[in-house]
């Protein structure tokens, strides 16, 4: 008698489970049934059947997705200009290293320019190197 009390359970619970609604546990004479209406005698006990869980919305899925992707999208796109803005920094930086190295080059030249030169044209030497020291300074050392 055991399965057609399951058999009735089983079918209590597919017919809750289009929407939330009781079943009944009765209990006479050692013997259980599942009912959705009430017991006429016996021992009773209300079971509630849970309503069952919202469908599975497969846009969300894809809208997950997307916003993955667009996501992606824009790290990939924030790296690339992140790695432009280094490439540019390490040219600017080559580029300003290789000026100062011609002013040092020219300071150099003007010094000993200054001190090689005649009683005419020391003044005018001295006055060369000093302004290419003070060019150096601004430009390089900042």
């Amino acid at each position: 008698m055991r399965a057609p009390s399951l058999l009735l359970c089983a079918m209590a619970l597919l017919a809750g489970s289009a929407s939330a609604q009781d079943v009944y546990k009765c209990v006479k004479d050692g013997q259980t049934s599942y009912s959705a209406t009430p017991c006429s005698a016996g021992q009773l006990q209300i079971l509630e059947i849970p309503p069952p869980p919202p469908a599975v919305d497969k846009g969300a899925a894809t809208r997950q997705e997307r916003v993955a992707s667009q996501m992606e999208a824009a790290r990939k796109q924030r790296e690339r200009l992140e790695d432009q803005a280094r490439e540019r920094a390490a040219k600017q930086l080559e580029a300003r290293d290789k000026h100062c190295a011609q002013l040092r080059l020219e300071q150099k030249w003007a010094a000993q320019d200054a001190v090689g030169a005649g009683d005419k044209n020391r003044d005018a030497a001295q006055l060369k190197a000093r302004r290419a020291g003070e060019r150096l300074a601004v430009e390089c050392l900042n």
